[in-house]
């Protein structure tokens, strides 16, 4: 009788220790749910995601109200585009397997990046794709012939790839302002170039981030 008892406590204390060291389920406890109400929106536009993980996202009901779910633990940020004009960036942290409400969000005037593009050697540039990073605001089928507005956005820092067929994928970063565009001029080096062309032509801080200059539209 004493062996089977000191058994059965070994069992109990190995099942605890996978429970702490994660060998059960806690996907429950990975993630929680936001929900919150925006002040002022359009229902055709308005859109609310998570900062760096876009997929994750909710539109809103005729009272303005959201709810994201599968929102991953810890510090996070809403990335919230209310009207064609007016957005907004929340920050909070989620605890996972639980609900979060924010405080209802009124959102501010938004900026906008006013995207040129420019292909190196006059090489023609088409159906290029513009995302920046982290958020869902994304434009395709650009081209070198007329500059694209990419946006709304709230006030702040943001990095811009973009791609096009025949061409090295570019990365950026630009700032908006609320109510205002910022110019980002992009040129792309055509795929096949070298590496010492590249660096003299993109800049070589890093391999992969091309050096542009970016300034506010007046």
């Amino acid at each position: 009788m004493r062996h089977q008892g000191l058994l059965l406590t070994l069992s109990s204390l190995g099942l605890l220790g996978l429970g702490a060291c994660g060998g059960l389920d806690n996907d429950p406890f990975r993630a929680g749910t936001v929900r919150g109400r925006l002040t002022e929106f359009d229902p055709a536009v308005a859109l609310v995601s998570v900062v760096g993980a876009p997929d994750v996202r909710s539109g809103v009901d005729a009272q303005g109200r959201f709810a994201l779910s599968d929102v991953p633990a810890g510090p996070a940020e809403l990335f919230i585009v209310a009207t064609v004009d007016k957005a907004a960036r929340v920050p909070l942290t989620v605890q996972g397997g639980q609900s979060v409400d924010v405080q209802d969000v009124a959102p501010r005037a938004a900026g906008t990046f006013f995207v040129k593009l420019h292909g190196k050697g006059s090489r023609k540039l088409t159906d290029a794709t513009a995302t920046v990073d982290g958020t869902p605001i994304q434009a395709t089928q650009l081209d070198d012939r007329a500059p694209h507005s990419l946006g709304p956005m709230p006030e702040g820092c943001y990095g811009v790839s973009v791609s096009a067929p025949g061409f090295v994928s570019t990365a950026v970063q630009g700032c908006v302002d609320a109510g205002k565009q910022t110019v980002l001029n992009v040129e792309l080096v055509p795929e096949g170039s070298s590496g010492e062309e590249r660096c003299a032509l993109m800049g070589c801080e890093d391999d992969s981030h091309s050096a542009m200059h970016n300034r506010d539209a007046r």
